[in-house]
């Protein structure tokens, strides 16, 4: 078979990578042929296909192209150590496309073109976001990144359905991003990869000329295309990095590793080593990744250190983790970390902190309160500010938690009450006389300190008491408490059956048998649990959810988040912007599942 043969026999789907020239960098033979190497390094043998610099004309306008496609080898995955003849083969290509200043991209099974593509700007996201949106669009799939800090909120989220547009709530989605999309007009099925820049048309595979005229359409329609509002305009606005790079200050970041969790799960990562040197000897280990990210996934403080001009981010594992504000995004550096290795299944290999920056694993809050940066892009939560008068709403002031010394107070054999100032005697005190019953469920896999059990209504009480006052931290556990169990507002029969022996009993801390039993209020047990599922079968079912603190108070906060909505300097302001985050994160989670969230705090 003859070369052209060769390249009339290959076929691939209508599913590119867009990027924009927008400096107008030459692409010369030279530059795809150091490309090419790069890409097949791993290559088992020559090229199996390889043409630079290919022209086309396409509807009067010169299109060049360039292919490669070679052969390598991999151990399977599924063995520890190489055997001999144990080996898998695979194909890999790499098709660039060159159309006007634009750059379209196929490949498959290839990576190490990072340092190609970063001389090129990804189309824009709010281009790429509604490039094929007009009033007839069906919008059949939302895939949401959560934009908000607290480590327990709800990370991604998928929705599907005929048409979105018809059955999608707005609320609460200026906290989201949307990383992707599938929509629909008329016969066309188009799925839409933002932050990668991405678009893949579902349909048959065509030959390489046929791709090429589907690049130069999208072309024609990149170019013509303008800004306007859509119904995507309800999520998280995408802000020009570049113009405000220089303003930009971290405070906070929170790492998530959800899509390297994804690369195990479909054994993308085959593997984890740490490397190390003994004398002229490159050694490595296996190590336990899984176990050591656990360490990164609570958000941390990002500090600026004026000796050395970097920002540092706050960890207790790894010390050495910096920001990098580059041109057109943010990554980080660590040498500790460059270590750590992760193997590919496909024969590469990158570490850790170099997968976290190119995959964007971590989201960034900024002093510029409204301001996050997630996925390579920075967003604005355009609501956030506007919403503070309808955060303090669910602030509840009380004098007494004034006075409160601890969360459970001290404790002695014989005891049938919690102590008095502590938060847990305040809300007894003060919230279960209404209740039907009332439960302590603190400690042992707890969904809540404390449980109101109704006709219709279940409450749950977070409590949480702290020296410091208008703790960030603090804040952020009780937050994180409170998310994590929202689930448990409804359980299933089983969980409930499971908790019978537990608030059957007395309670038992720092080592002390008490006699408060965890029943506060109600006949028995086993009637709480009969009216717990009785409440949430019935039709007018409500749940909330309650935190009781005592180290804010409401009207400081309320002053602060005022101070930062008029941009007024004061002490805390990072602890100010981490709570409203942590309070609009809070809010969000609720409405998502339909409860009610209130917060008892001091005056």
């Amino acid at each position: 078979m003859t070369e052209q043969e060769k390249l009339e026999n290959i076929i691939i789907n209508e599913n590119a990578y867009i990027f924009h020239n927008t400096e107008n960098i030459n692409i010369s033979k030279h530059k795809i042929d150091v490309l090419f190497r790069d890409a097949s390094v791993i290559k088992s043998s020559n090229f199996l296909l390889k043409e630079v610099k290919k022209t086309l004309t396409i509807n009067n306008i010169e299109i060049e192209y360039s292919i490669c496609i070679f052969k390598y080898n991999t151990k399977p995955t599924f063995i520890e150590e190489s055997v001999e003849n144990w080996i898998e083969t695979k194909l890999a290509y790499l098709l660039i496309v060159e159309i006007d200043d634009y750059i379209v991209i196929s490949r498959k099974n290839v990576s190490k073109i990072q340092d190609f593509l970063k001389q090129f700007n990804p189309l824009d996201y709010k281009v790429l976001s509604t490039l094929f949106v007009n009033e007839e669009t069906q919008f059949e799939k939302f895939n949401l990144k959560n934009l908000n800090v607290s480590d327990k909120a709800l990370r991604e989220k998928s929705l599907e359905a005929i048409d979105l547009k018809e059955n999608f709530s707005g609320l609460g989605a200026n906290n989201f991003m949307l990383s992707s999309l599938r929509l629909k007009n008329a016969n066309e099925k188009i799925s839409l990869i933002l932050n990668s820049s991405r678009i893949n048309k579902f349909g048959k595979k065509n030959s390489i000329e046929d791709f090429c005229r589907w690049a130069e359409i999208l072309i024609r329609q990149i170019k013509l295309h303008t800004d306007k509002d859509t119904f995507l305009s309800v999520f998280a606005e995408p802000q020009d990095y570049e113009s405000v790079r220089d303003t930009l200050i971290p405070i906070s970041i929170l790492f998530t590793f959800s899509g390297l969790y994804t690369d195990f799960d479909n054994e993308t990562i085959s593997n984890t080593v740490i490397r190390y040197f003994d004398e002229d000897l490159i050694l490595e280990k296996s190590f336990d990744i899984i176990k050591f990210l656990k360490n990164f996934e609570r958000l941390s403080k990002v500090t600026y250190d004026d000796y050395y001009d970097v920002f540092k981010v706050e960890n207790p594992t790894i010390n050495d983790i910096e920001l990098k504000f580059n041109e057109k995004s943010i990554t980080l550096k660590s040498p500790k970390l460059k270590n750590v290795i992760l193997k590919k299944s496909n024969g590469a290999e990158i570490s850790i902190i170099d997968y976290i920056s190119q995959s964007s694993s971590f989201i960034i809050n900024f002093d510029n309160i409204d301001l996050v940066y997630s996925n390579r892009k920075l967003f604005k939560d355009s609501k956030l500010l506007g919403n503070i008068e309808h955060f303090m709403k669910i602030f509840v002031a009380h004098n007494e938690l004034e006075n409160c010394d601890s969360e459970k107070g001290l404790f002695t054999a014989g005891q049938t009450e919690f102590a008095d100032l502590s938060i847990f005697d305040f809300v007894e005190q003060n919230f279960m006389a209404d209740a039907d019953y009332f439960i302590c469920d603190d400690l042992v896999k707890e969904w809540a300190d404390h449980i109101a059990i109704y006709d219709s209504k279940v409450i749950f009480y977070h409590s949480k008491h702290n020296t410091t006052q208008f703790s960030a931290s603090a804040f952020q556990d009780i937050v994180g408490q409170a998310q994590k169990n929202l689930g448990n507002l409804s359980p299933q029969s089983y969980q409930l059956q499971e908790k019978r022996d537990l608030w059957n009993s007395t309670y038992n801390n720092d080592g002390v048998n008490t006699n408060i039993n965890r029943l506060r209020k109600g006949n028995n047990i086993d009637d709480a649990i009969n009216q717990y599922k009785a409440s949430i079968n019935n039709p007018h079912f409500k749940g909330e959810v309650h935190l009781v603190i005592d180290f804010i108070s409401r009207s400081t906060l309320e002053q602060n988040l005022n101070n930062l909505k008029d941009g007024v300097p004061f002490a805390r302001r990072s602890e100010a912007i981490q709570i409203l985050w942590f309070i609009s994160s809070l809010i969000s989670s609720c409405q998502e599942v339909n409860k009610d969230v209130y917060i008892h705090c001091k005056p």
